[in-house]
Order: structure tokens, then sequence, then C-alpha cells
């Protein structure tokens, strides 16, 4: 399905009935390979928006690329479909725009879960990071999403603070590209928050994962 808002396209699927739950994807990454299993899980007990973000899969991708532009696409699509307080849960760079997304709007979602995501860029290398893969969605054309990267603001405690929702913080552990003490950061400083650190799984890893599943379920379900 599509849906205008903030200017582009807007690619999204939905699955199963229940309490609304929107997930977004991470960089680069078609929202088919990635989200599937993940869909498959959350789909049992919640009505899931399985979203492409901006430059992304079937969504727009002729446009400008900020973390600040998908969090304003969340909200008119939130609006426009009229969801009723939705839980958010973002995979890295999907957790970025749940971040942006929380900040400016809390009132319009219930809960947001961050996996894997960060505030600050702390020297993560993300570059070294998918060299390594052979091949991912969007490798040939991922300029706009190191330009992205690189350009991102970081989010300071005060705007962390200024966050109202009950958050879970997900992090893989020491396998995660993104240090355990980023997410300590984001928990810190989000005042309604948990933390959930997922040793020896990596950036992500997890997600796809029964035992990880139910963590949440249960915190969304609280």
């Amino acid at each position: 399905m599509k849906i205008l808002v903030n200017g582009i396209e807007l690619n999204y699927d939905v699955y199963g009935e229940g309490k609304s739950v929107i997930l977004l994807n991470p960089n680069s990454v078609h929202t088919k390979l990635f989200m599937k299993p993940i869909v498959n899980l959350f789909k049992q007990d919640f009505k899931v928006y399985c979203v492409d973000r901006r430059c992304c899969g079937k969504s727009t991708k002729d446009c400008e690329l900020t973390y600040e532009e998908s969090a304003k696409d969340i909200y008119e699509m939130i609006q426009k479909l009229k969801l009723d307080k939705p839980v958010v849960v973002g995979f890295s760079g999907g957790a970025s725009v749940g971040l942006r997304l929380a900040i400016e709007h809390s009132s319009i979602i219930s809960k947001l879960v961050l996996c894997s995501g960060s505030a600050r860029k702390v020297n993560i290398k993300w570059k070294d990071f998918f060299d390594k893969m052979i091949w991912y969605p969007g490798k040939k054309n991922a300029d706009k999403f190191w330009k992205l990267i690189d350009d991102a603001k970081e989010i300071k405690e005060t705007e962390l603070k200024a966050i109202k929702v009950k958050t879970l913080v997900v992090n893989g552990g020491t396998r995660d590209i993104i240090p355990v003490s980023e997410a300590k950061y984001l928990a810190n400083n989000i005042e309604n928050s948990k933390i959930l650190i997922l040793e020896n799984e990596g950036h992500c890893s997890y997600a796809k994962k029964k035992y990880w599943y139910e963590t949440v379920r249960v915190f969304i379900n609280e």
C-alpha cells in the first residue's frame, strides 16, 4: 500500500490484528528481506504496520534523506491513518527515526522500542561494518545513507528528557556495533525507560528471535 505524506509516497504493509505497532527498518535495508521474520512474530499479537522508510524499498527514493524528515513522514502517516497511539519499534537507523518522532511528538505514540539505536556518533564505524557484507539491499546506492549518517545531528540529553513515553532500549552486547555505553546513555536520559542488553548477539541480530520478541511483547502489553 502507498500513502502520500510529507511530499513523498511511503510504502507500507499491514498484518495481523490488535494494538497498532509500527516497525521501522534499518538504513538502506529492503523491508521485505529484513523485516519478514520480525513481522511473522509481531503479527501473532498485534496489528503490524511494516514501513519502507523514505529512500528504502518501494517508498520514494528521489527525496531529501534525514532522520528528521523521516520522523515527519511517520507522524503524518499516523495522523492520516488515524492510528490510536501506536507503538513504534525502530531498528538501527529506524530507531534514530523513532527517537526524533518521540522527541517532537511524544503524545502521538504510546510506547517506543529502540533496537541497537544511537543518539550520538560515538565513533561508530558504519562503513567498515557494511563493507564486510558481500551484499545487502541498497549497497550500490548507499551514498545517500553514508551522507545521512555523516550529517545526522546528535541528540542532546535535554532532548532525550523530552521523551515522555515508556521506552525499551535494546542492545546486542559487546558484538553490537552500537556500544553498550550508548544504550545506557539513552536509558539514563529517557525518563520512563528500561534497558535490555542481550550479550553475544550483535547489531539487531536478536530481532528475529522468539526470546527477544517475548520480552518486547510483554513490554508492549504492560
